[in-house]
């Protein structure tokens, strides 16, 4: 396959999903149809049989393409060049936005028993990737004297992954506010 036409199928892939996000998000797994995904996409109905066999694959991709774009900027923010108490802060703002600006459509699409399978295995998955990037900058944390020695990696990642479930409270708690609770106790 020549290169033009690489770029073309990635266009095109890139606008299914796309429009297959919007329209799982609008109406849920369940009632999403392939037929509005096509028209938004600007593609035939069988053109996107071509790029994903089936509803249940296309939501993966969608899933996957939506999971690997919060971990690429997830990594980035954590392997900055910054202060950890920065990069926490950094971290919190971050998925707290994500979860705001997804949440609801997040809950629309996932609202079906038939989808949630699919997310529970997605977020299980994107779990474990954030706990070891978490994990990962802990050790750096203690190793350049930012942390205590003596903390448990492991515990302070799930501390930390845990913490913005927390933004969404009813009260309103600083972020700093919170990062610096942490960094008291377990700073060196």
């Amino acid at each position: 396959m020549t290169e033009e036409k690489n770029d073309i199928r990635g266009r095109r892939r890139q606008a299914i999903l796309a429009a297959a996000a919007e329209e799982f998000c609008r109406n849920g797994f369940e009632h999403a149809r392939m037929d509005a995904i096509a028209v938004r996409a600007g593609i035939g109905k069988s053109t996107i049989y071509e790029y994903f066999p089936s509803k249940n694959a296309l939501l993966t991709a969608v899933g996957e393409q939506m999971a690997e774009r919060v971990f690429v900027e997830l990594s980035g923010i954590l392997h900055s060049n910054i202060a950890f108490r920065d990069k926490m802060i950094s971290y919190m703002r971050f998925l707290t936005s994500v979860l705001a600006q997804m949440g609801q459509k997040l809950l629309i699409l996932f609202r079906e028993d038939s989808s949630m399978t699919f997310f529970e295995e997605m977020s299980h998955q994107y779990a474990e990737q954030q706990y070891e990037l978490l994990e990962a900058e802990v050790v750096r944390a203690q190793q350049a004297g930012e942390l205590r020695a003596d903390i448990d990696p492991i515990v302070v990642a799930t501390l930390l992954a845990s913490l913005t479930s927390t933004m969404f409270k009813a009260r309103e708690v600083p972020l700093e506010s919170l990062v610096d609770v942490l960094m008291r106790g377990m700073g060196a």
